[in-house]
């Protein structure tokens, strides 16, 4: 596999914390940074389908039974809130 190289700028701690952890797993910083994008984006596209699969679901529900009672779709933002896949936006 060939590698490019890629130039970011961290705060200094950030890079001491990025440092420590490629040490611990015994990575060269690299691989550690590459992994970790990889994890970062796989993430995203679970919290992505995870979303679209919510508004599925309400959109399901409402084209059988009518649109969804507030206090009932506010429930439901909340959960999808801790459960991580939302921010807490309007």
């Amino acid at each position: 596999m060939t590698a490019r190289k890629l130039s970011i700028s961290v705060p200094p701690e950030v890079e001491a914390t990025i440092k420590a952890a490629a040490a611990e797993e015994g990575k060269p910083v690299s691989a550690w940074l590459a992994e970790a994008a990889v994890e970062k984006a796989q993430i995203a596209r679970l919290h992505a389908q995870g979303r679209a699969a919510a508004r599925e679901l309400v959109a399901e529900y409402e084209s059988k039974h009518g649109k969804l009672p507030e206090e009932s779709r506010q429930r439901v933002r909340q959960f999808i809130i801790k459960a991580g896949l939302l921010d807490n936006e309007p």
